[in-house]
Parts: C-alpha cells; sequence; structure tokens
C-alpha cells in the first residue's frame, strides 16, 4: 500500500481520528487526576474496614466484665424494685393453682370477719364494705390489686384499734387508672387507699405515728396525711384524712424480679 496514496486520500479522516485520540486521552488523564485519588483512597479505607470487621473486637476478658457489670446491675434494680414496690402478705397473694375470683372472695371473707369481730369488741366502728367494691372485678390484675388493699387496710385497722381510735368514716380503694387501661404501663403504677377517721385527737396521732413505725416490720407508704376540727359543733373531735399509696413498677420500668432471675 502507498501510505503516501493513502495519506492524500484520508488525510481529514486520519486528523480528525487523532485528534480524538488525543482528547480522549487527556480528558481520561485529567479524571483520573481529579478523582482517581479520591477512589483509591476509598478502596484503600474500605479494604481496612472490612479487615477491621474480621477481626475479634472483644476478647474473653471484656465479656466476663460485661457479665460481671450486668449482674451487679441486676442486682441494683431487683434491690431498687422490693424496696419501692408494696409486698403483701402471703395470705393476700394470688396463689398459683386457684383462680383468682375463688382466691379474692375467699379471702375477703374471711378478712371482713375477722376485722369487723375485732373492730367491735375494741369499740371502733367500721364501714360495713370495708373499701372494697360492691362488684368484684373480671379481671386477674384487679383483683391482685385489691387483695393487697386488703392487707393495707387490715393493717390500718389493727394499728387504729392498738391506738384507741373511736370512728373510721371511710376506706375507699382506688386502682391506677393505668392498670384498668389494659395498656403497658410506663413508671410507677400506685393503688391508693383513702381512709377517713374521727373522735380524740391523741389516738388519731398514735395512730399517724404507728402506720411509719419501721419497728412494726412493715412501713405503709403515707401519701397525704391531713388533721382539721370535726364539723359537728361543740365537740373536741378531730378528723384524720390518709392517704396510702402502694406502688408498683410498670413493665417499662425496672426488670421484674422474675426477669432479673432470668
Amino acid at each position: 500500500m502507498d501510505l503516501s496514496n493513502y495519506w492524500q486520500e484520508n488525510k481529514r479522516f486520519l486528523v480528525a481520528v487523532g485528534t480524538g485520540a488525543v482528547a480522549f486521552i487527556g480528558g481520561w488523564m485529567a479524571i483520573d487526576g481529579y478523582i482517581g485519588a479520591d477512589l483509591r483512597a476509598q478502596r484503600a479505607r474500605k479494604s481496612k474496614i472490612e479487615s477491621e470487621l474480621r477481626a475479634p473486637l472483644y476478647g474473653a476478658q471484656d465479656l466476663e466484665r460485661a457479665n460481671a457489670e450486668n449482674e451487679a446491675l441486676r442486682k441494683a434494680c431487683d434491690a431498687l424494685r422490693k424496696g419501692l414496690e408494696f409486698t403483701p402478705r402471703p395470705e393476700f397473694r394470688m396463689d398459683k393453682g386457684t383462680t383468682a375470683t375463688s382466691r379474692y372472695f375467699t379471702t375477703l371473707e374471711r378478712t371482713s370477719e375477722d376485722i369487723k369481730r375485732r373492730a367491735g369488741r375494741a369499740g371502733l366502728v367500721v364501714p360495713p364494705d370495708i373499701g372494697m367494691p360492691a362488684v368484684a372485678p373480671t379481671k386477674e390484675a384487679a383483683l391482685a390489686r385489691y387483695l393487697e388493699a386488703l392487707d393495707a387496710i387490715e393493717q390500718v385497722v389493727t394499728a387504729a384499734i392498738a391506738s384507741g381510735c373511736q370512728r373510721i368514716d371511710k376506706l375507699a380503694v382506688r386502682l391506677d387508672p393505668a392498670l384498668l387501661s389494659g395498656k403497658p404501663i410506663a413508671g410507677v403504677e400506685r393503688t391508693l387507699i383513702e381512709v377517713q377517721l374521727s373522735g380524740a385527737a391523741l389516738p388519731l396521732a398514735k395512730l399517724a405515728c404507728a402506720l411509719q413505725d419501721r419497728s412494726s416490720g412493715r412501713v405503709l407508704p403515707l401519701e397525704r396525711a391531713e388533721f382539721a376540727q370535726s364539723r359537728t359543733r361543740g365537740t373536741d373531735e378531730v378528723r384524720l384524712e390518709l392517704v396510702l399509696a402502694l406502688p408498683h413498677l410498670g413493665s417499662l420500668g425496672l426488670p421484674t424480679s422474675s426477669e432479673v432471675n432470668q
């Protein structure tokens, strides 16, 4: 092939191809100089991260230390829960193997008869319903809370008899609305017990002190205590209004005792 003749015939085409090749190589070099270094750095960083992920981050000692800290935290939470929550006596708890309704009515009947008998002998007037609802609830959680409240009421009546009180005008139990909603409870759930008494001032003062006496073995959480002059004119009687709060930590609070032991 005669190159001279080929050049003459295809000069424009060859010049265009050569110019395009030079432009392509120049553009490629410019792109590589602009982002190539960054791309290589990112690839190197990716390779380093992959190597670090394949290597173990924690050893056996780290696991042992984490387990020890976790166990200490569980014990602290359990101690805090036990110190905060109201714990009923065994006879006022829901027994396994028995229906909640049967347990509730059996305990209520036995305790009610005992309270009224002892109060009658001591000359203490108590409300006929002793604060329990006229119609029993159907939910097991509500039945359990009413039994706990009955435990506290029995303790209040016992202390009132020992203090020489004359009348308990009102006993009322108020369950936490969050418990009745059936939704998970965050924070502290409280059952409130309202107690109103009237009579001589000294026995009522003794009662208020007795409920907070730690030597008795169990202190009932007292939210409010108010003394006031009796509404009956011409008497030296006073009124004492108490509000007891029986607390429980909700399911979104600290772990329960059973969870702590898992």
